[in-house]
């Protein structure tokens, strides 16, 4: 598929699982997005001490902050991410009552003074999948150039999905600089890529 069709479909695909996620009751989102954060929990083992970086929730998506208190409790320490200019983003520590700013997006993050860190997992929004890890985010590549500079530096984090399962489709049309991630979590389960 060339690139100008690839990123057609794409758009296509963005809009039609949006509008999907979008018709989800708040509070059937609120009970699913506890759900998957509960079976997340139970695939990590021990997170003492290690940088987990997750994701402020916009719109409808799945709602990442119900891992916060459990993370800290099991000893992570948590990330969330920032974007500087209109390409680079970075992740920020996120310690508990630290000064929060509007990080792009509709997001919310440490502000500057925070330490920059690499997370060894990152759970990571997402518009849809499928069942070889890969992601459609919203299109403008922050995750994937971010990954792919932590693989550059030797330093790949475990990248795990966090959606809800009406967002899984067949095939993601799939693009030369996505990556696909190691596992995905919904509501309904996990999903280990069949490659």
């Amino acid at each position: 598929m060339n690139e100008l069709r690839l990123t057609g479909r794409k758009a296509q695909l963005r809009s039609t699982v949006g509008v999907l996620r979008d018709a989800m009751p708040r509070a059937d989102r609120a009970v699913q997005s506890e759900q998957a954060a509960s079976l997340l929990l139970d695939q990590l083992d021990d997170v003492d001490g290690v940088t987990v970086g997750l994701f402020w929730p916009i719109g409808s998506e799945i709602d990442a902050l119900a891992l916060v208190d459990p993370l800290r409790d099991k000893g992570a320490d948590l990330a969330l991410p920032a974007t500087i200019g209109e390409s680079e983003m970075v992740f920020r520590q996120w310690l508990p009552g630290c000064q929060m700013v509007e990080a792009g997006f509709g997001t919310f993050a440490p502000d500057a003074s925070a330490r920059i860190v690499e997370p060894q997992i990152l759970v990571t929004p997402l518009l849809a999948f499928d069942a070889q890890g890969n992601r459609l985010g919203y299109g403008a590549g922050y995750y994937d150039r971010y990954i792919a500079g932590l693989i550059e530096a030797e330093h790949k984090p475990r990248a795990i999905g966090l959606a809800f399962s009406l967002q899984k489709l067949d095939k993601v049309p799939v693009g030369l600089y996505d990556l696909p991630l190691d596992m995905i979590v919904t509501e309904a389960g996990i999903i280990h890529p069949s490659g």
